[in-house]
């Protein structure tokens, strides 16, 4: 038996140099909590393909999703990340 939270699940897809949908998602109390989320997994990817390929494409992407698959918003790599110097 499924019981139903009222807590919304948020699915966060990467588009980079493949497409990864998520298949689990997490219930978050909103979407400025599923943004939050979004950056984090797009800094920590940032940093993963410095690490492993010595580059960032800020193009890249999370899209959060809603339980319907509908997009609700976009997070790049760009907005997450700061070149400086």
């Amino acid at each position: 038996m499924m019981l139903c939270t009222g807590v919304p699940r948020f699915y966060f897809n990467l588009r980079n140099d493949v497409f990864v949908d998520d298949q689990e998602g997490a219930e978050l109390p909103d979407l400025a909590a599923a943004r939050a989320r979004a950056e984090g997994f797009a800094r920590d990817m940032a940093a993963a393909s410095v690490i492993d390929h010595g580059r960032i494409d800020m193009r890249h992407r999370i899209e959060v999703a809603d339980e319907s698959r509908q997009t609700l918003l976009t997070v790049t790599f760009g907005d997450v990340v700061r070149i400086e110097g």
